[in-house]
């Protein structure tokens, strides 16, 4: 399968997209084995890319035996973007993707997304918190939207698995109006119906990565009242040993790994 927008189209001009973009200079982010990241600019404007090439099969078993979901190509976040697009929860915006091959040890795949500007991290936006704390209103803002965010990905059958607050991105622009995007989606799930565990290990990794901001136990409590549909006190009751097993799960994290800030 292979999709370009017009301006990729044009600028590749029927040529091989693989070919063209392993041959692109840009900034490499990221560079793995079997997937690089880079940053690239295309008539005056800014993307990143993706390309994926063959995982193997050795790295396919050890996530099998690890009781781990392999990803073998782009087209996990090719599936996962237009999936939030779907639920209206603010993402990356997919300019071209491509897949050949069959065998999924040696697929190879690509992913460009348009640059995301005049954004920043949440992980760098809210790691001064605890020497200096944030207006109240704006820290309570920040949680009812991360809230609102965490219910409608998992109410609608999708886990994002990396769910840490620096793949959250404020728009700086509209920080008196939160808006906040969901990026590096290359390892989400996508179901009809999560299951528990699911829901339990994105709390948990959002929680650990904000353990250094100087929450208070109020703050924690006003995000189980926007997640939850049923209000705080009943959410608390019924949804007791979910709770129970984020909070385990998150200081276990912080535990084996340090603080995420």
């Amino acid at each position: 399968m292979f999709y370009l927008n017009e301006e990729f189209a044009q600028s590749f001009d029927g040529a091989d997209p693989f070919k063209t973009l392993r041959a692109m200079e840009g900034n490499i982010y990221r560079q793995f084995n079997s997937r690089k990241t880079f940053q690239f600019s295309l008539n005056g404007k800014s993307y990143f890319a993706k390309l994926h090439t063959g995982v193997g099969w050795a790295e396919i078993f050890k996530n099998i035996l690890q009781f781990r979901l392999p990803i073998v190509s782009a087209g996990n976040e090719w599936r996962a973007i237009h999936r939030l697009q779907e639920i209206d929860i603010a993402t990356l915006n997919p300019v071209a993707y491509g897949s050949r091959g069959i065998n999924p040890a040696c697929r190879e795949s690509f992913i460009i997304t348009e640059e995301l500007c005049n954004t920043i991290s949440l992980e760098d936006f809210c790691k001064s918190w605890k020497q200096d704390p944030p207006d109240p209103r704006l820290r309570r803002q920040l949680i009812k939207e991360i809230a609102r965010i965490s219910k409608t990905l998992h109410r609608n059958g999708v886990c994002h698995r990396d769910y840490y607050l620096c793949h959250f991105l404020l728009h700086k622009d509209q920080i008196s109006v939160i808006k906040l995007s969901l990026i590096d989606l290359h390892r989400a799930l996508v179901k009809t119906k999560l299951a528990r565990r699911w829901i339990i290990k994105d709390i948990a990794g959002l929680y650990y990565s904000s353990m250094n901001l100087g929450l208070t136990k109020r703050d924690l409590l006003r995000f189980v009242r926007h997640y939850s549909a049923s209000g705080l006190r009943m959410s608390l009751t019924r949804d007791k040993v979910l709770w129970q097993r984020v909070e385990q799960r998150a200081q276990g994290m912080y535990e084996n790994l340090g603080p995420s800030i």
